[in-house]
C-alpha cells in the first residue's frame, strides 16, 4: 500500500483511494459543466446504486469533473476526473460497481465521453471526432434466464431397467 511502485499508480490515475463506502444511491454534483467529458451530463445525477470512493489525495495534474458526498467520512469525494501522466491524458470514474448503474444512459455517455477524451477523439463541444460516434444502440436488458429445451437432444429415459 505504500510501495513506490504504488504512488505511480496513484499519481498516473490522478487520485490516492483509501476504501468505500458501503453500497447505497449516490447523488453526483457536476462540478466543471463545461468541461467536453461532462457536456450533456446532468448538474446532479441520482444513481441507482453506488459505492463511493474515499479520495484521500489528489495529484498534481487531476481535474476532479463530479463529486459526490459520503456519508461515513461526511464530506465530498471525487467521482469523475481527468489527469494528465507525462504526455498521456488519463480519465478516471469510480462509479459503475452495478449494472443498474452502469446501464444508465448518464454512466454510459459520461464513460464514453471520457474514454474518447482519453484517445484524443472528443471535441471541445463534447460530441465524438469524425468516424468514432456510437451505433445508437441501446445497452442489452437480461430478463430472467430459463432454460430452453435443446431440439437436438433427447435427454435419457428415467425409466428403470427391466
Amino acid at each position: 500500500r505504500t510501495s513506490g511502485a504504488a504512488d505511480i499508480w496513484r499519481e498516473l490515475i490522478g487520485v490516492t483511494p483509501n476504501s468505500q463506502e458501503k453500497h447505497r444511491p449516490l447523488k453526483v454534483v457536476t462540478l466543471d459543466a463545461e468541461h467536453p467529458i461532462m457536456r450533456g451530463f446532468p448538474s446532479e445525477w441520482p444513481t441507482p446504486n453506488g459505492e463511493l470512493y474515499k479520495i484521500e489525495h489528489h495529484w498534481s495534474n487531476c481535474t476532479p469533473l463530479a463529486q459526490a458526498y459520503g456519508e461515513d467520512t461526511q464530506k465530498d469525494h471525487t467521482c469523475i476526473w481527468t489527469n494528465h501522466y507525462g504526455g498521456t491524458r488519463v480519465f478516471g470514474i469510480s462509479l459503475g460497481h452495478h449494472n443498474e448503474t452502469m446501464n444508465t444512459e448518464e454512466w454510459l455517455g459520461v464513460t464514453s465521453r471520457g474514454l474518447l477524451w482519453a484517445c484524443g477523439k472528443l471535441n471541445d463541444d463534447g460530441t465524438p471526432a469524425a468516424g468514432y460516434a456510437g451505433t445508437g444502440v441501446k445497452p442489452i436488458v437480461l430478463g430472467p434466464l430459463e432454460p430452453e429445451a435443446d431440439p437436438k437432444f433427447t435427454p435419457p429415459s428415467k425409466s428403470k431397467p427391466n
